[in-house]
Formats: structure tokens, C-alpha cells, sequence
């Protein structure tokens, strides 16, 4: 039997794979990346700073920032105060000299904190078998997950995996929006993607509001505090 990978496409440190059978370094998929920023704005959606949440190189830091620096934020109403929330910018390309950075993705809302990997069922894993869940997670202003749902009618994946999928969110942790300084509760959409063998950007594509298409890297708060308007078409999903 070949190696069954586990691709967990929530953890946001992309490209993030637990091998269920082997060690070893999982798929690179494409040289697909997740980049999260916290983002300061004003009342009015402008943004004041934005600072990587992990290391990375200089030359890529600096190409994000130029892009998002032409995107606008949208706020819902008039908030109090200054905005604190969460850039996710998902990439592709850009690794070498002269290849093209492109921008697969980009969402605001909270951040993760602790996160744990759903169990592969047995009879999956044994069978070869994958599947995508989507969840849809309520978190309250403290970080802490209050409610796990699954996300449309139907689900790609078995019941199984769907209830893995749903145990292991429990136990995940986020960092919370701010406005004027409040945390605020958030409702999360979150992609868990179960493949086997050779896994492809597209095994693991979902739909989200609105029927959007959306890569594995996706993450879609549905109430962010501000939302990020890219002004481009040519964003996967958008």
C-alpha cells in the first residue's frame, strides 16, 4: 500500500501534511503557502500596520505588503474604534527567480492558536480513501470553540471522517478580532481535507458562501470585523 496522507488544509502553516503510515516530509502541493498578519485599521477600514505572525523571508514579506497595501478594508456599520483582525494570504509560485507570485486567497478574521489534527479513521485509511469536511465553528471573544457544524448539505467525505473532523475542532484555540480593543466572537468556516497517495491543489477545493470555489488554503470568517476587498479578479475563489 502506498503512504496515506492526512493533509490538514486548516492548520495554516501550509504545506502541512501528517504522514498516517510513514515519516518523512509530506507534499509540497504545488509549493502552495499560507501567510498570516496581524492587522491594525482605523475606523474607516485603512490599514495603520501589518506584522507576519511567523518568520519568512524578507523578499516575500515585501511583495505581500505591497499587495495588500492597494487592498481595501471594509467595515460593517461604524465600529467604536480601531480594528485588530487577521490577514491570510495564501499563495502559490513566486519561489525561485523570475516565476510569478500569485495570490490564491486572502481573508481576515481570527487566527489560530492550538490547533490538533483530526484521526484518519481506520477503514479510511486502510481503503485509501479521502474526503473534505467542512466545519463551520463558532468561537466566542475568549478564543475558546462553542459550537462545531458542518457547512452545506453535503459533505465530501465519509461520516467518519466527519466526525473526526468535528472531535478534533473542540480542542482548537483561537486568537480573537478586536474592535477598540473588545475581542469579539467570530464564526469560521474551516476546510479539513483527509487524502490518500499523491494529493493535487484540486482534491481539496471546497464551495463557500455564495458557491464561490474555493482552494484548500481558504478560510472564510462570515462575520470579520472588516473584510478585504482585493480589487482583482484573478484571485482562486473570488
Amino acid at each position: 500500500m502506498k503512504p496515506l496522507v492526512l493533509a490538514a488544509a486548516l492548520l495554516g502553516l501550509a504545506p502541512v501534511a501528517v504522514l498516517a503510515q510513514t515519516g518523512g516530509a509530506g507534499p509540497a502541493w504545488n509549493g502552495e503557502q499560507v501567510h498570516t498578519f496581524a492587522i491594525e485599521l482605523d475606523p474607516q477600514g485603512r490599514m495603520v500596520s501589518m506584522q507576519p505572525t511567523a518568520p519568512m523571508p524578507d523578499t516575500l514579506r515585501n511583495a505581500l505588503e505591497s499587495r495588500a497595501a492597494e487592498w481595501v478594508f471594509q467595515t460593517d456599520g461604524q465600529p467604536a474604534g480601531s480594528i485588530r483582525s487577521y490577514l491570510r494570504i495564501a499563495v502559490a509560485g513566486g519561489a525561485s527567480a523570475g516565476e510569478p507570485l500569485r495570490i490564491l486567497s486572502a481573508t481576515t478574521g481570527p487566527a489560530f492558536d492550538t490547533l490538533s489534527n483530526p484521526v484518519y479513521p481506520t477503514s479510511e485509511l486502510r481503503r485509501g480513501e479521502g474526503g473534505v469536511v467542512v466545519l463551520q465553528v463558532e468561537v466566542d471573544a475568549n478564543g475558546a470553540v462553542t459550537a462545531v457544524d458542518f457547512h452545506g448539505d453535503k459533505q465530501r467525505a465519509t461520516r467518519s471522517m466527519a466526525n473526526a473532523a468535528r472531535d478534533a475542532a473542540w480542542q482548537w484555540r483561537f486568537t480573537p478580532e478586536q474592535v477598540d480593543g473588545t475581542p469579539i466572537a467570530s464564526t469560521v468556516l474551516v476546510p479539513v481535507c483527509f487524502m490518500a497517495d499523491h494529493p493535487v491543489p484540486s482534491s481539496c477545493s471546497w464551495q463557500g458562501p455564495g458557491a464561490r470555489h474555493l482552494s484548500r488554503l481558504a478560510i472564510v470568517t462570515l462575520d470579520p470585523a472588516a473584510r478585504v476587498d482585493t480589487q482583482a479578479g484573478q484571485l482562486a475563489g473570488f
